[in-house]
């Protein structure tokens, strides 16, 4: 009577010990190699495409912080002659013939003027 277990070949290796190159099937070593050539490929470019990224950004933002500083350079320029304005308006007042719609005459449009100027309430 023969039994099942005599016709079960068992490996020399003990259980957990991994296999040998020698006992790993050509087919499966070509496929890891395919498999490691393949994945070097789509690191390097994910890399690139990283960079290229980081690269873009870059430039947008130098090229935003160019386009601030010429905003603030503006508005530097803008609150200059906002004041020069303010500063001729003042001058003009006290001289001027014409009068308001509202009946006020040029001194009272110019002490209206001067407390707007110190309440900080001057619109212009």
């Amino acid at each position: 009577m023969s039994s099942a277990l005599e016709s079960v070949t068992v490996s020399d290796r003990p259980l957990g010990m991994p296999v040998t190159k020698a006992e790993v099937a050509p087919e499966e070593d070509e496929r890891k190699k395919r498999r490691r050539e393949r994945n070097k490929i789509a690191a390097a470019k994910c890399r690139n495409k990283k960079k290229e990224k980081t690269e873009c950004l870059q430039k947008e933002s130098e090229k935003l912080e160019s386009v601030n500083a010429e905003l603030k350079a503006q508005i530097e320029e803008l609150k200059n002659e906002k004041q020069h304005l303010i500063y001729m308006l003042n001058l003009h007042r006290p001289t001027c013939i014409v009068r308001a719609q509202n009946g006020r005459t040029p001194e009272d449009e110019r002490n209206l003027f001067i407390q707007q100027i110190k309440e900080g309430t001057l619109q212009s």
